[in-house]
């Protein structure tokens, strides 16, 4: 019998992302005692057991590393094993000064080449420090670089979990859930406070169940629009973070082939099914919700390279999306891949495929996961 504590925050990317696999893990491995418990209204340091898995903590940025340290070393003395779950955005913001403290630290998403966590980066990302150096983008006084790896082989340490594809996604249905979808975002991760997590065990398992559905029917491409959905802000970013965003906008204004400008939530996720791709650019990752969205609806992801990173579900393949070159000089030859009809359906389909079988294996990756910490 294992006793197992994940301690959150209850921020719904948690609740309806990070957690997912281990609350339907929770129900589904009887043998073992799992406690949840929200470190901002419960008092960590009275639990104790085998394993402590720490969710998001630390990246409010409001907490020195010295303090990070002191508190680690004192839930040290409560669990024989910790896990740092990072569930942020960025592959490249680690917390170095946790590993000699915890026994592994799991990340969505890991740069493939590990010699570079060794290297600051402008506005702290590999793509942010790209678009400095060839185009002159800065950031001014919001100037901000990654952190460092001190000791190379502690990099063992560092896990790919599994990314926000797995978690709760609308559907193009007139189900209330779908039609409400972030009202009921709000409401799910509010009950993550009661001391039963049963409603939302539950939530995410009719959920999930919906989901596999929808990627097990076949997509109708020949009923779709000649279109890309380009439909995001470019605001609200550091320069360097944002530069992507805008570059796109630049050199799609006036397309007929992208759309463009707002759309309501229900719009969107309609759109994705009325679509033969949608364009989806980095955030403050590069791992975006609209690139599950067009799985779920079948429409062709589009999207700057990814073949810098590692993640899990990984629907970053060669033959899974159309990548695109990080100066975006090939934007003009989409029209040309829409014409590729065997091709593009061979990429949503594989996509698809692969999606499906992430959902349904990822409480086994969660509990093995588990298993080789302990």
């Amino acid at each position: 019998m294992y006793n197992i504590t994940v301690a959150h925050g209850h921020s719904s990317i948690e609740v309806l992302h990070s957690l997912t696999p281990l609350i339907l893990a929770s129900k589904e491995i009887k043998d073992w005692n799992w406690s949840f418990v929200d470190y901002k209204i419960k008092n960590l340091f009275k639990k104790q057991g085998d394993l402590l898995i720490l969710v998001r903590k630390y990246h409010s940025g409001k907490i020195s590393n010295e303090d990070i340290i002191l508190e680690l070393i004192k839930l040290r003395k409560n669990f024989n094993k910790i896990v740092y779950f990072d569930d942020s955005a960025s592959s490249t913001s680690i917390f170095f000064c946790t590993f000699p403290y915890v026994d592994q630290y799991w990340k969505r998403s890991q740069l493939l080449n590990t010699d570079l966590y060794k290297k600051k980066f402008y506005g702290g990302h590999l793509f942010s420090d790209y678009y400095h150096e060839k185009f002159k983008i800065n950031d001014g006084n919001q100037v901000y670089f990654n952190p460092i790896i001190d000791n190379e082989s502690d990099l063992n340490k560092l896990k790919i979990s599994w990314n926000i594809g797995v978690g709760i996604f609308p559907l193009n249905k007139f189900n209330p859930i779908d039609y409400m979808h972030n009202t009921m975002r709000k409401a799910i991760t509010a009950m993550s406070i009661l001391p039963s997590l049963d409603p939302i065990y539950y939530f995410i398992l009719n959920q999930f169940s919906r989901m596999k559905k929808e990627l097990n029917k076949e997509v109708v491409f020949h009923s779709r629009k000649k279109k890309i959905s380009s439909r995001f802000k470019a605001f609200n970013y550091r320069n360097s973070i944002g530069f992507q965003r805008k570059l796109i906008i630049k050199n799609t204004f006036n397309n007929k082939l992208f759309l463009s400008g707002e759309k309501t939530k229900k719009e969107f996720i309609q759109e994705t099914h009325d679509v033969l791709g949608l364009l989806s650019p980095y955030g403050w990752g590069e791992i975006c919700y609209r690139d599950f969205e067009a799985a779920l609806g079948g429409s062709l992801l589009i999207k700057p390279n990814m073949s810098h990173i590692k993640t899990w579900p990984n629907i970053y393949l060669d033959d899974m999306y159309h990548s695109l070159k990080w100066d975006l000089t090939d934007l003009n030859l989409l029209e040309n891949l829409l014409d590729n009809q065997s091709k593009y359906e061979a990429f949503v389909n594989n996509t698809r495929n692969k999606y499906l079988e992430s959902l349904k294996n990822c409480v086994n990756r969660c509990t093995t996961m588990i298993e080789k910490v302990i």
